[in-house]
């Protein structure tokens, strides 16, 4: 006889917990922890996507020529029924991470105007900061830099619709 209240592993083939109120007991399943190469980049693409989100949520500063903050703009932009960080995830990298390779892309031929991109970057308040990567086995890779997370940032908005696509000159903000 099991108890109705019962939570936690048993005898390592099970799980007992609660869902929305209601006792469940499920198979006890170890989750795999690929370190490949695949697993590696989707795990990068959803670093960058968490340092924007963080800029996001703490600064106060308005794009320019924008009335709202992005974090509002991007609430307003979100179906029905869906968070905006999640949405802003979704879209940002895209299917198979298509939005986000067509990002890096763009990134790649300004290659000239990087230097600006991560000033305008540094000079945010906060700052964005560079996004460490991780190659395939765990070992550290070359980090994004700065502007390089501000440029995704861009052209994520760019894709939802609330801004311009990002070029040679970064977006500005300001109080």
């Amino acid at each position: 006889m099991f108890s109705l209240d019962a939570r936690g592993k048993f005898a390592g083939a099970l799980v007992f917990s609660n869902w929305k109120g209601r006792p469940v007991v499920r198979q006890l399943v170890v989750p795999a922890n690929p370190q490949s190469s695949d697993q590696q980049v989707a795990r990068n693409r959803v670093r960058v996507y968490g340092a924007i989100q963080h800029f996001i949520n703490a600064t106060a500063l308005l794009g320019d020529g924008r009335t709202s903050m992005d974090n509002d703009l991007l609430i307003a932009a979100a179906p029905a029924g869906q968070a905006w960080n999640g949405n802003l995830v979704k879209q940002g990298i895209g299917a198979g991470g298509i939005t986000y390779d067509a990002a890096e892309t763009s990134w790649a031929a300004l290659a000239a105007n990087h230097a600006a991109w991560d000033t305008a970057a540094d000079a945010l308040v906060p700052p964005i900061a560079a996004c460490n990567q991780v190659d395939a086995d765990g070992i550290a890779g070359t980090p994004l830099t700065s502007g390089n997370v501000f440029f995704h940032m861009q052209y994520a908005l760019f894709i939802l619709g609330i801004g311009d696509a990002p070029g040679a000159v970064p977006q500005v903000y300001a109080p």
